[in-house]
C-alpha cells in the first residue's frame, strides 16, 4: 500500500481556494496536461458535493473518482473508481486549512499498484510519479487562481 501527501500553500482565502481546487467548471482544462471534468452532479440543486464524479487526467493518468465526504471549505474525500493505468484505489482527499490570509491545502491519496515485479519498487516509484503530478497540480491550480485574482484587481480599479 502507497500513501502519499502533499501540502501546497496559496496565497488566497480558503474559499477561493476551496473552489479553484475541487470546482471543474471553474479551471476545467487546468494545463496542457491537467484536466478536470465534472460527469456527475451532486444532487439536481447542487453541483459538488457527496455523490459528485469528476473524471480526471493528470499527464499519462486519466481516472474516475467520486466525491464521498464534502465540507464546504475544509474537506472533500474521494475514491477513484476507474483508472488508468490500473491502480487500486483506497481512499483520498483534500483538506483546506486556513493559515492567515494565506490557504494551507493537503492532498494525500492511499493505493496500491499491483505488480508482480519487485512489489516495493512499483509502489516507490508510483508514489514519487503521484506525488510529483499532485505537487504540480496544485502548483498551476494555485498560478491559475492568481492569474484570475489580478485580472478582477486590475477591473475593479480601472473602473
Amino acid at each position: 500500500m502507497t500513501h502519499i501527501s502533499v501540502t501546497h500553500l496559496f496565497n488566497a482565502p480558503i474559499n477561493e481556494v476551496f473552489e479553484a481546487v475541487i470546482n471543474a467548471d471553474k479551471y476545467p482544462y487546468v494545463s496542457r496536461l491537467i484536466h478536470v471534468e465534472r460527469v456527475r452532479h451532486a444532487s439536481a440543486t447542487e453541483k459538488d458535493g457527496v455523490g459528485t464524479m469528476r473524471e480526471v487526467e493528470l499527464g499519462v493518468m486519466w481516472f474516475k473518482e467520486e466525491f464521498t465526504a464534502f465540507q464546504r471549505p475544509t474537506q472533500v474525500d474521494y475514491k477513484i473508481l476507474e483508472a488508468r493505468p490500473y491502480f487500486e484505489h483506497q481512499a483520498g482527499s483534500f483538506c483546506f486549512k486556513k493559515r492567515g490570509i494565506m490557504t494551507e491545502v493537503t492532498w494525500s491519496s492511499t493505493f496500491h499498484v499491483p505488480s508482480s515485479w519487485q512489489p516495493r519498487l512499483v509502489s516507490t516509484v508510483s508514489g514519487w510519479v503521484a506525488k510529483a503530478a499532485f505537487r504540480s497540480t496544485l502548483m498551476v491550480l494555485d498560478k491559475r487562481l492568481q492569474a484570475s485574482r489580478q485580472l478582477r484587481i486590475k477591473g475593479k480599479t480601472s473602473l
